[in-house]
């Protein structure tokens, strides 16, 4: 999975580009309301995440072109205290894989993601709000056994 993030006066493009077996199979493009440009990059990798793991997927690797975002995530760099409730959404979610792993890939290298999260930024944020903020309720633990 590939996010990205654009920012311009207060709103957020984010733009998502999930593979499979070297194969794009979709990009999510959504406008955000948003403070800075790495609240942008952190509500990218969450919604990238949540459909991730809608699809049953149970590995995965998401590249993020957010130095500061990766760097937070990885235990290097400070969470600002305004960033920490998504934050801790995205560690949960990271867990409810069985391999999970975050990396930097720099901007250049995430064009697909990239030209989405631009593309995202003249749509209207508020269509987007409900959706992201309340996503379905998905299991973040489940044992072997469990039937359900």
């Amino acid at each position: 999975m590939f996010t990205s993030a654009a920012f311009r006066n207060g709103t957020g493009g984010s733009g998502i580009a999930i593979r499979a077996a070297g194969e794009t199979v979709r990009v999510i493009r959504r406008a955000v309301l948003a403070s800075s440009p790495v609240e942008v990059a952190y509500r990218a990798l969450l919604h990238g995440l949540w459909r991730a793991r809608t699809t049953g997927t149970r590995h995965v690797r998401a590249y993020v072109d957010n130095a500061h975002l990766a760097a937070q995530l990885g235990g290097s760099e400070d969470v600002p205290p305004e960033l920490t409730g998504l934050y801790l959404q995205i560690r949960a979610l990271l867990n409810a894989y069985r391999w999970s792993r975050v990396e930097f890939l720099p901007r250049a290298q995430n064009a697909e993601a990239a030209i989405a999260a631009v593309e995202a930024l003249d749509q209207d944020p508020r269509l987007h709000e409900e959706d992201l903020d309340a996503p379905e309720p998905l299991p973040l633990f489940s044992s072997a056994g469990s039937t359900t």
